[in-house]
């Protein structure tokens, strides 16, 4: 079609926080290869100066460049507005529309890059107004519903014959089957971050370049380029901060197929129905295998979140004489992960349903030493009933239609440490005190540099974990489970 782009990439940058230069580096890195033939990129910068600027990229290397563009991008944005105040959905969503609607293309990219915080946690979060503000995962899915429905409007075709080719997580924690779900009908491929991401980000640069030449390939590719490409994007990625290893960082990155989605929703629920159906039946061996698998397993988020191929690889070792119903359910989901090809010969112990399919994870990858039991996808997985983070998580599509929120009711009941005798009834804290008691900083697989989980800044000011500060609260640390009532000690002299 004339005028039609192979490639429109849009960047969104939500770099109202401590992202800010991290965010125009980015910018720098883009211009400094610039787009090739075919090729559109559109990026929108939110900082603590330009609120909405959009540029589109060019390749160029001059110094002071980029901020008279900016201020450019500040002023056009200024007199498109409606004269309303656009909530902070209602802004990326018109940035992204604008994008695809000026720039169309055979394929779409879209960038979103920000803080993160998984599952569990608002997305994109900035400041404003004295105010956080960011995306739930519940609305990330519906935004990029909506920005499937103007590509197919825009291609003139049905709605899930056009679908973004690549969504791409820029933050952290990003790559999990929770995520995944939510957006799995409206995009065909998603890249990000299981753990954390340096602040610095995506590597744009190579990225670009990497599109580049995809889009001298006739209409930009077909949908196997389209998926080799995720899988150089996240290699890239790796090879990039592979020389940080000299400053002990370690990070990982994963392409997952998102296709393959409903296939590893429906394996996490066989093993939900098999472990709850256990639990249920106060079988100790699998209590303790489940502890030990969950303990082992790689970690992230302050252990709220596991990988949950190496979780299963754990448990099927655990419980090695153990039920074999656990053992084919564990079977399942490693074969949706990774696909039947790569589990060889172990793949034909899941139920037949599961024997021959093909991985949801395209490409996994890590650097470090830190995350290197990353295979691409991990779970909601915490240690102890924090109740404002499992009603939020009850509230996702995942949880419900896995049903491993019932799983995680019924392994937080079965493993919760008894409350010590005492004397008179017990009682607990109020919700926000007894949340306070759970916020340490524990094992959260990065150290060193700052992160895009929103945990740290670079302005030195630290957090309430007291592991780097002169707070010496008593906070619940190594007691995965404790007990959250209690009775007063008796400890009368006599």
């Amino acid at each position: 079609m004339a005028g039609k782009s192979t490639w429109t990439v849009m960047v969104y940058l939500a770099g109202k926080n401590n992202l800010g230069e991290e965010c125009v580096f980015s910018l720098t890195e883009l211009k400094r290869i610039g787009p090739g033939k075919g090729v559109k990129v559109i990026a929108q910068l939110d900082s603590s100066i330009y609120d909405g600027a959009e540029i589109i990229v060019q390749k160029g290397e001059k110094p002071g460049a980029l901020n008279h563009e900016l201020q450019a991008g500040k002023v056009r944005g200024a007199l498109s507005a409606t004269g309303r105040q656009l909530t902070y959905f209602e802004e990326i969503l018109s940035f992204i529309k604008g994008s695809i609607r000026t720039h169309r293309a055979h394929h779409y990219m879209l960038v979103l890059s920000g803080h993160g915080h998984g599952s569990v946690g608002d997305f994109l979060s900035e400041g404003q107004a004295n105010k956080i503000q960011g995306l739930s995962i519940p609305s990330l899915g519906k935004l990029i519903e909506k920005v499937n429905k103007v590509i197919a409007k825009t291609s003139g075709t049905p709605n899930g014959q056009n679908k973004l080719d690549i969504l791409g997580m820029d933050s952290c924690l990003m790559s999990m089957a929770e995520v995944a779900y939510a957006v799995h009908k409206h995009a065909k491929i998603m890249i990000g971050a299981e753990g954390f991401e340096p602040m610095a980000g995506w590597p744009y640069a190579y990225i670009l370049r990497e599109i580049n030449e995809l889009a001298a390939k006739r209409n930009g590719g077909n949908d196997e380029d389209v998926r080799t490409l995720a899988k150089k994007l996240a290699c890239k990625y790796i090879s990039y901060y592979s020389d940080y290893q000299a400053a002990a960082v370690s990070v990982d990155q994963a392409a997952c197929d998102l296709s393959q989605s409903v296939n590893l929703m429906k394996a996490v629920r066989s093993l939900s129905d098999v472990l709850c159906g256990c639990l249920s039946d106060s079988d100790p061996k699998l209590r303790n295998a489940l502890v030990l698998a969950h303990w082992e397993a790689q970690p992230y988020k302050n252990e709220q979140y596991t990988d949950l191929y190496d979780f299963c690889t754990l448990l099927q070792n655990y419980y090695a004489d153990g039920t074999e119903a656990v053992h084919r359910a564990c079977q399942n989901v490693k074969n949706s992960i990774l696909g039947s090809a790569s589990e060889g010969a172990e793949a034909k112990n899941a139920d037949r349903n599961f024997q021959n399919v093909p991985g949801f994870v395209l490409k996994s990858c890590y650097s470090g030493l830190t995350v290197q039991y990353s295979y691409g996808v991990s779970v909601y997985f915490p240690w102890a009933d924090k109740p404002a983070d499992l009603d939020q998580y009850k509230t996702l599509n995942f949880a419900k239609d896995s049903r491993w929120k019932n799983f995680l009711d019924a392994y937080l009941q079965a493993t919760k440490r008894e409350i010590r005798p005492g004397r008179g009834k017990p009682r607990s804290f109020e919700d926000p005190q007894m949340l306070n008691l759970f916020n340490a900083n524990i094992g959260n697989g990065f150290s060193g540099m700052g992160n895009r989980s929103g945990l740290e800044s670079k302005s030195g000011l630290e957090s309430k974990s007291g592991l780097e500060s002169k707070s010496l609260e008593n906070l619940i640390g190594s007691m995965r489970n404790p007990p959250t009532e209690f009775a007063e000690c008796v400890c009368d002299v006599k």
